[in-house]
């Protein structure tokens, strides 16, 4: 998904809950855009290049030109089910935690309804030990 489009639900979400939290909401924005670092960090580790834009072109052109086959079986740590859970728990404890986990299920609901429309299907692993395990079988 576009950046923008998940700046802009999350700014929607920041508002609606900003009555209520105030200052707080701010949290909305790490977990509705800025979890897309992991995107940066699968980019990087890939190419060993530093570069903002060649991974912007590279998520949103190229993986799009071959129909997502490069990043097949490719690990978002940010978008798994272990780092939702992990981040649903804090938010037992935490209201910034709370805010930050409805921020990241704005950015998730989002991108299942992207990879839906496009693929029928998803296009990255959403657990990281299903991940390890295919890893491990596959290099066995």
């Amino acid at each position: 998904m576009v950046p923008l489009i998940h700046f802009l639900v999350s700014l929607l979400i920041a508002m609606l809950l900003y009555p209520i939290f105030s200052w707080k909401v701010l949290m909305v924005f790490a977990g509705g855009v800025l979890i897309d670092v992991d995107h940066y960090l699968l980019y990087i580790c890939r190419f060993r290049k530093l570069s903002l834009k060649g991974c912007y072109k590279y998520h949103h052109v190229d993986v799009k030109k071959n129909h997502h086959k490069d990043v097949f079986g490719a690990l978002l740590i940010f978008h798994t089910i272990e780092f939702l859970l992990l981040s649903a728990f804090l938010s037992l404890y935490s209201a910034l935690a709370l805010i930050f986990t409805v921020g990241l299920l704005g950015h998730y609901t989002l991108d299942i309804i992207e990879r839906y429309r496009l693929e029928k299907s998803f296009i990255t692993n959403p657990s990281l030990i299903a991940w390890v395990v295919k890893n491990k079988i596959q290099k066995a």
